[in-house]
């Protein structure tokens, strides 16, 4: 037993890995596709691209986790080679690892962020036009900079700035989903009111009846 609960998880995570290069002939038109993202600014982005690329967004933790237990197992295979240290020890030297808490988790924070930025770049250019795009990429822009400054200087998230700047890209990323990407609400006008006194509703053109749905996504977002 006490063999087994160290090797079992190291042989599913093994064969995971195995599994996501392996075959490598119905493997390779998958990785081609995701590997369009991280050479952004220098390949042209499709909708699909840029839809993978909000896809990465989104898997920031897994990303870190996948990171960390990548270097526990080599940690723990070193330990085991070496003699120097148990597997229970394992974690230990990748707590006290400037690599890992410098360089490898703060790459897997910024680095989809960053990727999603000089795809709006890139649109930007091709399609010889600023909005939407910019308007986009400094949402990214801003969610990279507040992520980053809490990664490396975690005791400021008390700070007052801090907190105004996490607050502020937050409802910039709120208000771009909703009436930016989404279209989730519409504005429209009272008859004798001016357009500046015009309200917003929820849009006209919907795929499901139940409103409450869509209230729901908006909730949700946040």
């Amino acid at each position: 037993a006490r063999l087994a609960a160290p090797v079992f998880p190291l042989l599913l995570f093994l064969y995971s890995s195995l599994r996501c290069a392996l075959p490598w002939g119905r493997r390779k038109t998958f990785w081609a596709v995701v590997s369009r993202t991280p050479w952004a600014p220098y390949k042209d982005v499709t909708f699909r691209d840029g839809f993978i690329g909000d896809i990465l967004t989104s898997t920031v933790r897994p990303l870190q986790d996948l990171a960390f237990t990548t270097f526990y197992i080599l940690s723990g295979l070193q330990g085991w080679w070496t003699a120097s240290y148990s597997i229970d020890e394992a974690a230990g030297p990748v707590e006290r690892s400037w690599v890992v808490h410098t360089v490898i988790l703060p790459a897997c924070v910024v680095s989809p962020l960053w990727w999603r930025f000089l795809q709006n770049l890139r649109q930007s250019y091709d399609n010889r036009c600023r909005w939407p795009y910019l308007g986009n990429a400094l949402k990214y822009f801003l969610a990279a900079e507040v992520a980053l400054f809490g990664l490396f200087e975690p005791d400021a998230k008390q700070n007052v700035l801090w907190i105004g700047c996490f607050v502020g890209a937050t409802l910039y990323q709120v208000w771009w989903d909703v009436f930016q990407d989404w279209a989730l609400l519409e504005r429209t006008d009272d008859e004798g009111r001016s357009s500046l006194l015009g309200y917003y509703r929820l849009r006209s053109t919907r795929l499901y009846r139940r409103k409450s749905l869509y209230y729901g996504i908006f909730a949700a977002n946040f």
